[in-house]
């Protein structure tokens, strides 16, 4: 699989997975908390259990590494879940691209990789799209959507980056890979269930929907068990492998078409009378502008400075300059 091809997989699966919890929550009886709860106990299950006659990976359920990053991606979750009480699933996507100058800056300062220089214009535009948005929200910047995605993309970004680094996600082995991101699956599931006054304590706003009563509702488990399998699972998969081959700013990069792409399924679904039809004004289509032009801008300038290293790669590795050492 291409890297373009496995990149746009990733992002079209989590779009997938967006629409169907959208579809849960409005059509049926579902709690929100409980349902990604169980997404990731079925999810992380059906990835451990895939590869038939292979042990079970039970060491990894003790590393401190994989609790840490349980922790960030309920964090991320349930932030970016609670921001949906306040706008719609395409504004929070506008929101979300908050994320790409921070994992620039993670990729410079952590992981030694410096974008080029043009590449910052980029991302000065992409944040003023965002912006634009928050700004014109009820409340403005003080409206709870803002800290909630702001939150959700901090711990976004440092679960991405935690991702790169772990020795876990460097195997080529691929029934080892889908068993480590089943456990991670698992012990994320396994925070949820402790987490609501954990995270009750340390949200920027008050969460009203952080609860595990309703955690053995008929339709919360059937919605976790098809979401969870069909989407959660592949949906970490695809990610924890994109994040391994493409780095985390081509991940962040490519999933800023998110919004764009979670309009199209809401105006799909809305069509068969699953969803609520969007509608959005102009304040929403600018900011969509904006980050769009932005995208553009930060792909650019990427290309340019992956055509520049290369070009300075070879030029050092000819004889002729090899010759002059």
């Amino acid at each position: 699989m291409s890297v373009l091809l496995l990149l746009f997989s990733t992002t079209l699966v989590w779009a997938l997975m967006l629409v169907s919890n959208r579809i849960a929550l409005t059509s049926f009886a579902v709690d929100a908390y409980a349902m990604t709860c169980w997404q990731l106990v079925f999810g992380g299950m059906a990835l451990v259990l895939i590869a038939p006659g292979r042990r079970i990976p039970w060491w990894q359920f003790a590393l401190p590494i994989n609790w840490a990053y349980g922790f960030l991606r309920v964090l991320t979750g349930v932030s970016w879940t609670a921001s949906l009480l306040y706008i719609s699933a395409p504004e929070s996507g506008i929101l979300s691209q908050t994320g790409m100058p921070m994992a620039a800056l993670a990729a410079t300062f952590i992981l030694g990789r410096a974008p080029g220089r043009s590449e910052w214009l980029g991302h000065a535009i992409l944040i003023s799209g965002a912006l634009w948005l928050a700004w014109h929200l009820p409340g403005g910047f003080a409206n709870p959507a803002v800290l909630l995605m702001l939150a959700s993309e901090v711990t976004a970004i440092s679960s991405s980056v935690l991702a790169e680094l772990h020795p876990d996600n460097q195997v080529k082995d691929t029934w080892a890979h889908l068993r480590f991101t089943g456990v991670l699956l698992l012990i994320t599931a396994s925070v949820f269930l402790i987490a609501p006054p954990v995270v009750e304590f340390i949200s920027p706003v008050a969460i009203p929907y952080i609860s595990t009563d309703g955690l053995f509702g008929t339709e919360t488990l059937i919605a976790g068990l098809l979401i969870g399998i069909l989407f959660r699972g592949p949906a970490m998969v695809l990610t924890l492998r994109s994040i391994k081959i493409a780095g985390v700013e081509k991940y962040i990069l490519s999933t800023s078409i998110l919004p764009f792409v979670l309009l199209g399924l809401e105006m799909l679904a809305a069509k068969f009378d699953l969803t609520p039809t969007p509608t959005h004004d102009s304040v929403f289509w600018i900011s969509s502008l904006l980050v769009m032009i932005g995208i553009i801008q930060i792909t650019a300038s990427k290309h340019r400075h992956a055509a520049k290293t290369k070009r300075i790669a070879a030029t050092a590795n000819t004889p002729a300059t090899q010759s002059t050492t």
